[in-house]
């Protein structure tokens, strides 16, 4: 297990949430400010990527409908997170969201 702690402006955290979440299998996310409060600080706690069997997000293919900010779709790596968890962790475009989350059961 290893922990990614991630710094980016605010608007790019779906872009570089679905980035880093799209190669691991994700245990846990939290989202912070930054001390300036002009940034955000992401903290994704994480195991290497797993065959998504049983997977919430996809269909075990490791693939997942992405909603992009243009209001587009596109198949990409799947998060292993459901739609659901990563708006409340404020991990999607609009989402005010910022609950930390945590995996309940290991896929």
């Amino acid at each position: 297990m290893f922990e990614i702690r991630v710094i980016c402006d605010s608007p790019d955290v779906p872009r570089v949430a679905q980035a880093v979440l799209g190669s691991v299998h994700a245990m846990s996310v939290r989202r912070y400010p930054t001390r300036d409060r002009a940034r955000t600080r992401l903290y994704i706690t994480a195991e290497h990527r797993s065959t998504h069997q049983d997977c919430p997000g996809c269909d075990g293919d490791g693939l997942a409908l992405w909603f992009l900010p243009d209001g587009s779709q596109q198949q990409r790596p799947c998060t292993g997170l459901s739609a659901d968890a990563l708006h409340a962790a404020g991990l999607t475009q609009a989402s005010s969201r910022r609950e930390p989350w945590q995996r309940t059961t290991d896929h």
